[in-house]
């Protein structure tokens, strides 16, 4: 595996891991936020080793699926495309129309944390 790749895995399970311990702390936004990251992290490593190219620069998930050039389910590419605007949500006032982390509660990020952890098995399986 190449070094690029494996530092991308890397930050990504330091960010889900992040994530966990944020939802045992009721951090709800940046417990999305991380699963964000993770799965932002993942997809990158995924370029990489599929393309032997960089992945673009961008936060864009649905971007950096097509960037894999992977097929993927339905279900991973909905959950995707929900997962995607809370890049910002969870992190600005101006965008969640109030403070941040009043625009999660905890439903919300045990969804994201387990369909998170969901892709994620999907994603990494087409790393072997």
């Amino acid at each position: 595996m190449r070094k690029e790749t494996d530092n991308w895995l890397q930050d990504a399970d330091y960010d889900i891991s992040a994530a966990r311990d944020l939802l045992r702390l009721g951090r709800y936004n940046y417990v999305v936020f991380f699963c964000h990251q993770a799965v932002e992290k993942v997809l990158k490593a995924l370029v990489i080793a599929l393309k032997a190219e960089l992945p673009p620069k961008t936060h864009n998930l649905r971007e950096l699926l097509q960037a894999t050039g992977l097929q993927v389910p339905e279900d991973v590419e909905t959950f995707l495309l929900r997962l995607g605007p809370h890049y910002v949500i969870s992190r600005y006032s101006d965008v969640s129309g109030g403070p941040s982390h009043l625009a999660y509660n905890k439903a919300m990020a045990e969804e994201f944390m387990a369909g998170t952890e969901e892709v994620l098995k999907w994603l990494k399986r087409h790393l072997q």
